[in-house]
């Protein structure tokens, strides 16, 4: 995993050509493609050599065992777009191990792939497909053609705004006329563009785009969205405008630091809005934007920033993807069978609309709920300062937590069984409810049975 180069991005062979259905190509039959440019021609799967090997994103996740990477240049040529870029695909080996559905992610300005970072383990347990889409001109040029001169020179993408908009449409396009030309023998089912951190808004902006309103063959290019954690605090003031009706539904998750940093900076909630038949918000109460979990990609950064915490402060233990697994399977079940999630209260704020209620631990009310704040050991801070006292990036994606004192713990549980037990509730109740997957809860209890809780 590359780390190099991640803060400063946070802060600032022989070619095997498909034969390519004339659909594919930017001719595409009148009335079959309608608020975009084209369906995109494809290409390969590029061959992999010892000399010449596909992209490797910043803080990537190893390839899993009966898994494969395959690459593919996607190009299209209109009178109003012109472009040629990869996508790389992830998926089983064996077709009959595939889910069906495919996960679309396109490439951070970090050049990282976001979703990935999150919730590889996850799609590897139900066989999603993981697409990565170097779909803007800002990261092709600055990660992905430096890493290989010779294989990528052919590469282009206009530095245009809607650039990205038209490729990601493009590639949703391919899937649902086309879904062999990426995915081979997987029987496709249903494609999910989304991101996180800043491909949360680039995915926030697509949906709010003409090409996000785009159809192929009279359907929408894409399934269902997933924008998660948008950056609102360090990108610009567009994505915190409200996610708008659309006719897929749309799962949008946020930390509790992504509340603090917006209404910090803009001194409004711009993103919020109500649920709806096709939209859910799920604020959770604690998450920070980086997680500090063993053997998650994204505890590289927390590990290589120093920041500014009280005395006896830790690096916060909330575990981000538990809550990224449980938004994410609610969506796939949205989209796949009309199951809709469970709608969520948000998090509470004071008189002042600005400040967020705290319970007598200090934690957050409202919002997704957690054994972290509803069976706490600690008052968790999703959001850390800089040395100086500046709320500014890095050190505002981290979280710290403050544990409590023994006779703290003592006087809320009285005994490290009864402990357990709150913890054994808690999950339940939370897996009824549909805010956390029965692996994590099984995951949680025996962390409690396993901690120096009172022992």
């Amino acid at each position: 995993m590359k780390v190099s180069g991640w803060i400063a991005m946070l802060i600032v062979g022989v070619v095997t050509t498909l034969a390519v259905p004339a659909a594919f190509a930017a001719s595409s039959p009148p009335g079959s493609v309608e608020g975009f440019s084209c369906v995109p021609t494809v290409e390969g799967p590029i061959p992999a050599t010892d000399a010449s090997k596909p992209y490797t994103a910043v803080l990537q996740y190893d390839l899993p065992a009966g898994w494969a990477d395959e690459e593919y240049f996607v190009s299209c040529s209109a009178p109003t777009i012109s472009y040629k870029t990869t996508v790389i695909v992830r998926k089983p080996v064996n077709p009959r191990q595939a889910s069906g559905i495919v996960a679309v992610d396109p490439l951070h300005s970090a050049g990282l792939w976001g979703m990935m970072t999150l919730l590889q383990p996850y799609w590897v347990n139900h066989g999603d497909v993981h697409i990565g889409v170097v779909a803007s001109s800002g990261p092709l040029e600055t990660f992905v053609k430096p890493s290989n001169p010779a294989r990528y020179g052919s590469l282009s993408l206009p530095t245009a705004p809607e650039a990205a908009n038209e490729v990601l449409a493009g590639v949703g396009a391919v899937l649902h006329q086309h879904p062999e030309s990426l995915l081979g023998d997987i029987k496709f089912k249903d494609a999910i563009l989304g991101g996180w951190s800043q491909t949360a808004v680039v995915t926030r902006t697509f949906i709010s785009s003409p090409q996000g309103s785009g159809t192929v063959n009279g359907k929408p290019v894409y399934d269902g969205y997933f924008p998660g954690q948008a950056a609102v605090g360090s990108s610009g003031g567009a994505q915190v405008q409200a996610v708008p009706e659309t006719h897929v539904p749309v799962m949008e998750l946020q930390g509790e630091r992504e509340l603090l940093v917006t209404m910090q900076v803009y001194g409004t909630l711009g993103y919020r809005r109500r649920d709806s038949a096709t939209y859910r918000l799920y604020e959770v109460a604690a998450m920070s934007h980086v997680n500090n979990e063993p053997g998650n990609p994204v505890a590289a950064f927390g590990r290589s920033v120093t920041c500014e915490w009280p005395p006896g402060a830790t690096p916060s233990a909330f575990s981000q993807t538990q809550m990224w697994d449980m938004a994410f399977d609610n969506l796939t079940k949205w989209i796949t069978n009309g199951t809709a999630p469970p709608r969520a209260p948000r998090i509470k704020l004071e008189a002042d609309g600005k400040t967020v209620v705290r319970d007598a631990q200090g934690n957050a009310v409202g919002g997704v709920r957690s054994v972290y704040v509803d069976v706490p050991t600690a008052t968790l801070m999703p959001t850390s300062l800089a040395p100086g006292g500046v709320l500014s990036n890095p050190c505002a994606y981290l979280g710290y937590q403050l544990d409590f004192s023994p006779d703290t713990l003592q006087r809320l549980y009285g005994s490290r069984n009864n402990y357990v037990k709150k913890v054994a509730k808690e999950v339940n109740a939370l897996v009824k409810d549909r805010f956390l997957l029965p692996a994590a809860a099984q995951e949680q209890v025996a962390a409690a049975r396993d901690s120096a809780i009172l022992s």
